[in-house]
């Protein structure tokens, strides 16, 4: 599986050309756009936003429409997204029956927010989505397919809906589109799609599943945050979901364990299932990504330093040194900067030393792992010297990690 994964997307502006949102589209590693599985598609570009790429970076301020397909609507993962920031779109060939427009109308009761994709004004069409108009704040509409005097003369079922036009190519449609007093707009008329490529990270599936079953069998959060600690490309993307989570609780020092408490295990269920979905853990064993090498021996080298040290300050500081561990990797694995993880955790002062300054216990031991990474053996030595270790202090402990992840 590739080191990277490829996001596109294309903005959607209001009449001052302002970006309102941007409609997501599935890529796979390679670039390409094709797919089976509707619900695996959504799938990958949630996990891809919410999990790798984070909403900072891939959204901003602005929302993020998503296509949706039947299978997705019955499922419980739209439960677990953030609802201030993603308008869901509804695929021209779902099937509205009895349990999907109940569901609709669950999540649109909670607040969560739905478009038509490709509105059309056949009868079929009409008999099938009026049942969820009331549930529905958006309708697009394909300028392709669109005949403009049947629009003219039908657009009031629509009234009181949020109307974008979408696949502009031309001016003229451009023009047309207006003056029908349509909100917004999108096509390459007014921008291209934009594709970009990022670091990923992919959890193993067995991992996983081993995880999502735990959560299934009333294990306690103790035994699943234990879980979690031997599933770090997992635990890294939490943190990145947490993070991408507006209303989420990140004050009071919250640990990994605390946070896994506070996601809650209803939600964190909706969100390994999304994982699963997305096919994006791993499902066979393959050789680790540098990231997953990086991120094992930054954990084993800080972790093993505190036990050469007969972990100084007790179980808190190796919470700490955990997650300084792991909350520094969010910018060599995600691009996310240290100032932007610390806006959104309320970290303790001496975690935030670490990651920022490099200062204090936490930031010697972060110190000495990053110059293992780079090579860097003077300045290891000099640190550890600090520490009144010596170097076949540090052998032992690669030692003792190499043989305990073969």
């Amino acid at each position: 599986m590739s080191n990277k994964l490829t996001m596109a997307k294309q903005p959607i502006v209001d009449l001052n050309n302002t970006t309102i949102g941007y409609e997501f589209f599935y890529r796979d590693d390679e670039g390409n756009r094709s797919f089976t599985d509707p619900r695996f598609a959504t799938s990958s570009v949630l996990v891809n936003i919410l999990n790798q790429v984070g909403v900072d970076n891939s959204i901003g301020d602005a929302k993020a429409f998503i296509n949706i397909s039947g299978d997705i609507l019955l499922t419980d993962i739209l439960y677990n997204l953030p609802k201030d920031i993603f308008v869901f779109e509804l695929a021209a060939d779902i099937h509205m029956g009895k349990k999907e427009i109940a569901n609709l109308e669950q999540l649109h009761k909670k607040g969560y927010v739905f478009a038509l994709d490709n509105a059309r004004f056949e009868e079929n069409y009409i008999g099938n989505f009026g049942p969820v108009l009331a549930y529905v704040d958006y309708v697009k509409f394909d300028t392709v397919q669109t005949d403009i005097e049947t629009l003219q003369n039908n657009i009031s079922i629509y009234k009181d809906k949020k109307l974008i036009a979408q696949k502009i190519e031309f001016q003229e449609v451009f023009d047309e589109y207006k003056r029908l007093d349509f909100d917004y707009f999108q096509g390459y008329f007014i921008a291209e799609i934009h594709t970009t490529e990022q670091n990923r990270l992919d959890p193993k599936h067995l991992g996983v599943i081993r995880i999502f079953n735990m959560l299934q069998s009333d294990y306690q959060i103790d035994d699943i945050a234990k879980e979690f600690e031997k599933h770090n490309e997992l635990t890294l993307q939490l943190l990145q979901y947490v993070k991408s989570i507006p209303d989420f609780d990140l004050s009071g020092s919250p640990s990994i364990q605390e946070i896994i408490t506070r996601v809650g295990e209803v939600k964190l269920m909706q969100w390994l299932m999304m994982i699963i979905y997305s096919r994006s853990s791993k499902k066979i064993e393959t050789e680790k990504s540098s990231y997953s090498i990086m991120i094992q021996n930054r954990i084993d080298t800080m972790m093993g330093i505190l036990s050469k040290l007969d972990a100084v300050g007790g179980s808190k500081i190796l919470e700490q040194a955990h997650l300084v561990a792991l909350l520094s990797l969010l910018d060599n694995v995600f691009d996310v900067e240290v100032e932007q993880t610390l806006k959104s955790f309320d970290l303790d002062p001496e975690v935030e030393d670490a990651l920022l300054q490099k200062e204090g216990m936490l930031g010697n031991l972060l110190r000495i792992a990053i110059a293992i990474e780079e090579g860097n053996f003077a300045t290891m030595q000099e640190l550890l010297s600090t520490l009144e270790l010596e170097v076949e202090d540090i052998e032992d402990i690669l030692n003792k990690s190499l043989d305990a992840h073969q």
